[in-house]
């Protein structure tokens, strides 16, 4: 198996499935990559040719699964709760303060995260939003949590962590949202509830609207220009006036959108809807 080499034809096809499907842009510096990925899918189905595994999961009945499956392996779903803390900061101090003033009378909120992956980053936004509203149960919050991966949304819905993954979780929040349930750490029927997990492909229309932060991070830097640009048009429709979109620290909206001001705040960024 480690012999089989992708030829161009094959990467071709490949690649533009995977483009097709989600927005995963593969380009050819990442050739290797998808050859090291695709073998692994061929030995857990015991094919011998690149051409039968296509043959699979470009089958819309048969090979659907198998090809969000495919798709998974490709995106690294590497988090850990309150990452890059000072843009979960500019969200604690900035955001959610003038959320609050903003929706006083309505006392209603709604968060997306966007390509959640195990749960940290939802988790550490609901986390944030319960310590800050104080009287929280006169408010109607929930947080989408999304992802493309089903195997991810499934260790997600379960909220069980270990040490390890909870000790860069300040103390308080830990004693708060956690309950230690033999070696894993379990999150506390309170903060589950603020969450709804559930499959969504970002090359696909969302239907959402109104909302007042969307958390997307280290996810573009997967998609080329034209879908980041598709991307952040549909971002931009599913906030509310006024709302946040928070992006990973690497990215950016220069280029791809003017409907945004970018707002930079104790080494945290974040762009709110202008337009």
């Amino acid at each position: 198996m480690s012999s089989m080499i992708l030829t161009d034809d094959e990467f071709k096809l490949f690649s533009q499935l995977i483009y097709n499907e989600s927005g995963i842009s593969i380009k050819e510096a990442k050739r290797e990559f998808l050859q090291v990925r695709l073998q692994k899918r061929l030995q857990a189905h015991r094919l011998v040719s690149y051409y039968r595994y296509y043959k699979l999961v470009s089958d819309k009945n048969q090979g659907q699964r198998e090809l969000l499956d495919l798709v998974d392996s490709l995106t690294i779903n590497e988090t850990s709760f309150f990452r890059n803390r000072p843009q979960m900061d500019v969200f604690a101090d900035m955001v959610i303060p003038e959320l609050i003033r903003r929706k006083s009378a309505l006392k209603r909120l709604r968060i997306w995260s966007a390509g959640c992956s195990r749960g940290h980053e939802p988790y550490s936004i609901a986390m944030t939003i319960l310590k800050r509203l104080g009287d929280a149960d006169s408010w109607d919050v929930k947080v989408l949590a999304s992802d493309i991966s089903l195997r991810v949304l499934e260790l997600a819905q379960r909220g069980s962590y270990t040490e390890l993954e909870v000790e860069n979780v300040h103390p308080g929040y830990r004693d708060s949202f956690f309950k230690k349930v033999d070696n894993q750490f379990q999150v506390i029927p309170r903060l589950r509830k603020l969450i709804v997990f559930d499959y969504h492909n970002l090359k696909h229309e969302n239907g959402l609207s109104g909302l007042d932060a969307i958390f997307c991070r280290n996810v573009m830097i997967y998609f080329d220009r034209e879908e980041q640009q598709r991307l952040i048009n549909k971002f931009h429709a599913s906030l509310a006036e006024g709302g946040y979109l928070f992006l990973g620290h690497t990215e950016t909206l220069q280029g791809l959108s003017d409907k945004f001001r970018f707002i930079y705040h104790n080494k945290g960024a974040v762009y709110q809807k202008t337009g």
